[in-house]
């Protein structure tokens, strides 16, 4: 079988089971599995409304039209649930990234959350900040951070050993730091800092813990049932090795 084949294969297999997994939700209901990260980030939001505080997202080196396109829309998707409830707030959120692919993406996350609250004139284009890659932006959305007092660090995307200034910093400055990175490198260091951390695939079934539908819970089934599917084929293969 060719790649392209195969490909589509596995499309056709992930849409089916979305789909059986749409049924499941709504013909008999779905718990999802616990994740404390998804229980942590609509207290933030709630926190940053009532308190006035500041929140900052950011995709680190996630972009589009890259080997991180996946990440960098999925990060952003968790970053407008988050921002449609901040919205109505008199505090602005931050919206950081280091690829200038990814500055319209960002842009337009936090414009179409402010226009489904009625608040357009809230938002400006100045509210997503560019800085270079690797340290520099690092640094320079640390130092960003810690001028405009924000209160919590939500890091979603693409982050290597830099990820652990960003530690540093939430910690210096008594920032809550919620951390993810598609880089093993960047994921360690989240593990060892950040006080709650979203592992490996977590970061795609953000919209369905974050007051999603049918069809977005059933995602999250579909996904549960492959990797279990997955782990069958292993567990076989393996014994027919031994056999």
């Amino acid at each position: 079988m060719s790649d392209a084949n195969l490909t589509i294969v596995l499309l056709v297999i992930a849409f089916a089971a979305t789909l059986v997994g749409r049924f499941v939700v709504r013909r008999f209901g779905l718990r999802l599995r616990r994740i404390p990260a998804y229980e942590a980030l609509p207290l933030l939001a709630a926190d940053a409304v009532e308190s006035d505080h500041r929140l900052h997202f950011s995709l680190g080196q996630s972009a589009l039209a890259t080997a991180s396109t996946v990440s960098a829309l999925a990060g952003a998707e968790i970053f407008y649930r988050l921002a449609e409830r901040v919205a109505i707030a008199e505090q602005t959120p931050t919206f950081s990234l280091a690829d200038p692919l990814a500055l319209p993406l960002a842009q337009d996350t936090l414009r179409r959350a402010y226009e489904y609250r009625q608040r357009a004139g809230k938002w400006h284009s100045r509210l997503a900040a560019w800085y270079p890659q690797g340290i520099a932006f690092a640094a320079g959305v640390a130092s960003l951070s810690a001028d405009r007092r924000e209160h919590s660090l939500i890091l979603l995307g693409r982050y290597r050993e830099e990820l652990a200034f960003f530690g540093e910093g939430a910690l210096r400055h008594d920032q809550r730091l919620i951390a993810h990175s598609d880089w093993v490198e960047g994921q360690a260091v989240a593990y060892a800092q950040a006080e709650h951390v979203l592992l490996g695939e977590e970061l795609y079934v953000g919209p369905a813990y974050l007051g999603g539908n049918a069809l977005e819970r059933g995602g999250v089934f579909a996904l549960e049932m492959l990797r279990w599917l997955v782990i069958a084929g292993i567990a076989v293969e393996l014994l027919q090795a031994l056999l």
